[in-house]
């Protein structure tokens, strides 16, 4: 058979492969490679799931199945081939974790906004009380003029809270993330 050929061939590089990767110690290496629907095994390292389908392949080189149960093999162990040379594709994807570099850059910039905000949170608390004083200094007058004021330094009073509690909020939602 030109295809078992092809499947044992393929299976030698896949173990040559498997073996590399798993003498390498990966962080965050899955438990599980693959579904259990198409391996029975359950193991972190490739090796194992190679050789289920080698055994699978010598099952169905050495025993004496029906034309049916040959098909279902053969099929079952092709998809398992496919499984693992996508798997060996995508080891390096799965393999990478953040550079220092880029983390340093993440934590750099999360850094810079959370100074930003702060900084913002403290200019607005800021105007928040310089607002406060021109309150109380309008309210000592009793002019028309005094009470149009006040009123208008409420209402920017009000959208500088508004502000504040936004601010807040930002922070919260950014501590929250990190």
């Amino acid at each position: 058979m030109d295809l078992l050929a092809t499947l044992s061939h393929q299976l030698q590089q896949l173990w040559q492969q498997a073996e590399q990767i798993d003498l390498q110690q990966v962080a965050g290496k899955p438990q599980n490679w693959f579904d259990s629907a198409l391996f029975s095994c359950r193991s972190p390292h490739l090796t194992d799931y190679v050789g289920e389908a080698q055994r699978n392949l010598r099952h169905l080189q050495d025993s004496n199945l029906s034309s049916m149960a040959k098909q279902r093999l053969v099929q079952r162990l092709s998809e398992q081939t496919s499984a693992l040379t996508r798997a060996f594709r995508n080891v390096d994807t799965r393999r990478k974790p953040t550079s220092k570099g880029k983390l340093k850059a993440v934590v750099q910039q999360i850094s810079a906004s959370s100074q930003q905000l702060y900084q913002q949170l403290s200019d607005t608390q800021e105007f928040e009380r310089r607002l406060q004083d021109m309150i109380s200094l309008a309210n000592r007058e009793n002019s028309a003029e005094a009470i149009q004021r006040t009123l208008a330094l409420h209402a920017r009073l009000g959208r500088c809270r508004k502000a504040l509690s936004d601010i807040e909020r930002q922070i919260q939602d950014l501590e929250r993330r990190n």
